[in-house]
C-alpha cells in the first residue's frame, strides 16, 4: 500500500487547524482527511465540542486505515478509538495526562493547572492568561482580539485534558504508535503509559512540541500503519 492509498484521518491540536495543522504530512499523504474539530476554526467553542468530535471522529473509523491525533488532538482521536476501534492509531505528543496522574511531572503539571479549570471567576477575557502563568509564568495579557477571545473559551470550555475518559482497555486493543521528541517529561510520561498499555514508542528529537514537523514522522506513520 503507497502513502497515497493510505485512509487516515489526522486530528489537530490548539493550534493550526486541518490541514494547517499538518503542513508535512498533508504533502505526504494526499488521500488523507484533515477534519476540523467543533469549537475550531470559525465555529463558536461550546461545552461538548470535545466529545462531539469524538464521535464524529468514530464514524470515520471504519473507513479509515489510521488514526492520527497531534496534541489536545490525541485525547479525542484516543476517545475515538475507544467507540469504534480503529485499524491503527498514532498518537503524536498526546495530552494524555490522565494515563499518566501518578508519576511526578504530570502529578505536578495537574496541580499547577486544575486550579485554574476550576477557577469558576475566570472569565473568556482572563482564563488563557491565567493557565500560561500556571503552565510556565509566560504572561500573554487578557484576550482582547475576537480571536484571543475565541481561543480562550475554547480553553475554558474545552476543559482539562485530564478529565475526558479514555479507555485503557480500547488502548491495549488497538495497534498503537506514540510519538514525542524528547524534550518535556510530561510527555514522555504519557508516552511510558502508553508503552505499559502496549504502544509502540519512538522519540523523534529537535523539534519540541511540534514532532510532526521533524523530517521522519510522516515517514515513521507510514510505516506503522503499513504493518498493522
Amino acid at each position: 500500500m503507497s502513502a497515497r492509498d493510505l485512509r487516515l484521518v489526522f486530528v489537530h491540536g490548539s493550534g493550526h487547524v486541518g490541514r494547517q495543522a499538518f503542513p508535512q504530512q498533508a504533502a505526504a499523504f494526499p488521500g488523507a482527511a484533515f477534519p476540523v474539530l467543533p469549537g475550531y476554526g470559525d465555529q463558536e467553542p461550546a461545552v461538548g465540542d470535545v466529545a462531539a468530535g469524538a464521535h464524529a471522529l468514530a464514524l470515520r473509523a471504519s473507513d479509515a486505515d489510521g488514526i492520527v491525533g497531534y496534541s489536545y488532538g490525541g485525547v479525542v482521536a484516543t476517545m475515538a478509538s475507544s467507540m469504534e476501534p480503529p485499524r491503527a492509531l498514532v498518537l503524536i505528543e498526546p495530552a494524555l495526562f490522565q494515563l499518566s496522574a501518578d508519576r511526578p511531572a504530570t502529578a505536578r503539571l495537574i496541580e499547577r493547572l486544575e486550579p485554574i479549570y476550576l477557577d469558576a471567576t475566570l472569565t473568556d477575557a482572563t482564563f488563557e492568561r491565567a493557565f500560561m502563568l500556571a503552565l510556565d509564568g509566560h504572561d500573554i495579557g487578557t484576550a482582547v482580539t475576537a480571536s484571543e477571545l475565541r481561543s480562550s473559551k475554547r480553553s475554558r470550555l474545552h476543559g482539562a485534558p485530564w478529565r475526558h475518559p479514555v479507555d485503557a482497555a480500547a488502548i491495549r486493543e488497538t495497534p498503537t504508535l506514540v510519538l514525542t521528541g524528547g524534550w518535556n517529561e510530561e510527555y514522555e510520561e504519557v508516552a511510558a503509559a502508553l508503552v505499559g498499555l502496549g504502544a509502540v514508542h519512538e522519540v523523534l528529537p529537535g523539534h519540541g512540541h511540534r514532532v510532526i514537523d521533524h523530517p521522519d514522522c510522516s515517514a515513521r506513520i507510514r510505516a506503522f500503519v503499513e504493518a498493522v
